[in-house]
């Protein structure tokens, strides 16, 4: 995340904050909005709440201690307070499994393991937290709005995972509940639906691409020309669906590379 973005900037925080900053933030900034007359006001503070408070989640990964000993399972069970039944914290409870999960979900092996990620979200989903249907449908929006954040390790194999499990394809009206970054995941599932229809032999070579974008290490120079037409396509007919799944700073980084490469080659021919 190399700028704040505008869900931290609303907040008025930086972006380092934790998700207890994230909460103090939202709880100030509500008591001055009038949620009668600023309906668009509030829905946007809203947002960017809960878009907040999935990244914050998402970080704390970074910092989390290794577990005591590598027997011991990386998993542990939601432990509701049972005198805060209140939504919001049941919510808060299963975001914070889900960003614990997250260090050996994105490890690379996992990363794009489909049935790692549909297990670990399953387990959350199936926990006594999320029997109260409005945390449900909350931790369900912190979700969408993650995803619409951008990419991060293991988002490619996310969306699919979370569109599955919440019936997002299903469903259409689900995601359209939660705004513009519902709208946003909408459109990518659809797009990503019309992605895995094609060809075997194309969509194995758009994948191959797609991957390599994913990829800490810069394609060589040839490998990079042959993409390019590749990528360019996807972003024309997928433009939503790429944006969810790979870096659009990495993206941006190929086509610089692209554009300087024939000036390279015109020097080296004069």
């Amino acid at each position: 995340m190399p700028h704040t973005l505008p869900c931290f900037s609303r907040l008025g925080l930086g972006k380092d904050a934790d998700v207890r900053a994230v909460r103090r933030a939202y709880a100030r900034e509500l008591k001055q909005i009038d949620q009668e007359r600023d309906a668009a006001g509030f829905q946007y503070l809203r947002e960017a709440y809960e878009m907040a408070l999935a990244w914050a989640a998402q970080a704390a990964e970074r910092i989390m201690p290794p577990p005591a000993s590598t027997g011991a399972r990386a998993w542990q069970p939601l432990l509701p307070d049972l005198e805060r039944g209140d939504p919001q914290h049941l919510c808060d409870l299963a975001i914070a499994q889900f960003g614990a999960a997250l260090p050996q979900l994105t490890q690379t092996h996992l990363a794009g393991d489909d049935a790692s990620w549909r297990r670990e979200l399953q387990r959350i989903l199936d926990d006594e937290a999320m029997v109260n249907v409005c945390a449900r449908t909350l931790f369900e929006e912190v979700m969408a709005h993650l995803l619409a954040a951008g990419w991060k390790p293991g988002h490619e194999t996310l969306l699919p995972v979370a569109a599955s499990l919440f019936d997002w394809t299903g469903d259409r009206g689900r995601l359209l509940r939660f705004g513009a970054a519902g709208a946003l995941v909408d459109s990518a599932i659809a797009e990503l639906a019309l992605f895995n229809a094609q060809g075997q032999q194309e969509l194995a070579r758009r994948r191959r691409v797609l991957a390599r974008l994913r990829e800490p290490a810069r394609p060589g120079i040839d490998q990079l020309m042959q993409d390019m037409p590749w990528l360019d396509q996807m972003q024309e007919r997928f433009p939503n669906m790429v944006a969810l799944v790979v870096s659009l700073d990495t993206v941006d980084d190929w086509r610089a590379m692209a554009v300087r490469t024939p000036l390279r080659q015109a020097r080296g021919h004069g």
